[in-house]
This record gives C-alpha cells, sequence and structure tokens, in this order.
C-alpha cells in the first residue's frame, strides 16, 4: 500500500479520542482538526473512533482501509448520536446511524491515498 494521510474534522460536542491499529493516536476536542499520516508499511490499518462526554467513552465507530477493502461506521456502541461525512479518494460516504459503508472499488485505497471524514451531531 502507498502512504495515507487521514483528516478528521470533530463538529460535534464531544472530544473525540482516535486509536489506530498500528498504535498511533490522535485527539479532537469538540470543533477542533487533526490529521494522522500513515506509511506505505502500514497496511490494514483499523481507526477506532471514540467519543468522550466528562471523561466517559459514549459511542464507538470506526474507519479502515486496506488493500482489500476500506469503509466507515459512524457509531454502534449506543444510540447514535453521530453523523459522518468523508471520502477516500474522491469517493464519498456519509451516514446517520448507518452502521458500515463499504466502499467500492474493493481496492479503492490500494495504492494509498486521502482520507477525510467530518463528524457532526446527529
Amino acid at each position: 500500500m502507498g502512504p495515507v494521510t487521514f483528516t478528521i474534522h470533530n463538529q460535534t460536542k464531544y472530544e473525540l479520542r482516535v486509536q489506530s491499529s498500528n498504535g498511533a493516536t490522535a485527539e479532537a476536542a469538540s470543533g477542533a482538526s487533526t490529521s494522522m499520516g500513515f506509511g506505505s508499511n502500514d497496511t490494514n490499518i483499523t481507526n477506532a473512533m471514540r467519543w468522550y462526554q466528562d471523561g466517559i467513552c459514549i459511542l464507538q465507530g470506526s474507519v479502515a482501509w486496506s488493500a482489500g477493502g476500506s469503509g466507515a461506521d459512524d457509531g454502534w456502541t449506543s444510540s447514535n448520536i453521530i453523523c459522518m461525512s468523508g471520502e477516500m479518494n474522491g469517493e464519498g460516504f456519509s451516514g446517520c446511524n448507518e452502521g458500515w459503508i463499504e466502499m467500492q472499488p474493493y481496492n479503492l485505497m490500494a495504492n494509498g491515498g486521502e482520507v477525510s471524514v467530518t463528524y457532526t451531531n446527529a
């Protein structure tokens, strides 16, 4: 896989913490943005997206990519309070209580590229 730049915009009223399957972490306070960089050796990446209120995790979703499949989930640990929209290499996705959204074609991220997601309150 090629390198990936992952940009996250947290337009919710909650704190967002990101934990990547390669060990990388990031945070975005309410109204803030952050980005993460992944090298060509970072394959099969899953990012746990966790929203916190008063230090308690209230919702978890994910954004993931590999050479053989990519997608996103706007949250699944409680009733959905977060909506998402974004792009993977120019292919758009969005959801509000959608569950997992599988991106097409399956090899969309095989050469790396750009992933961006914006989260808003539902």
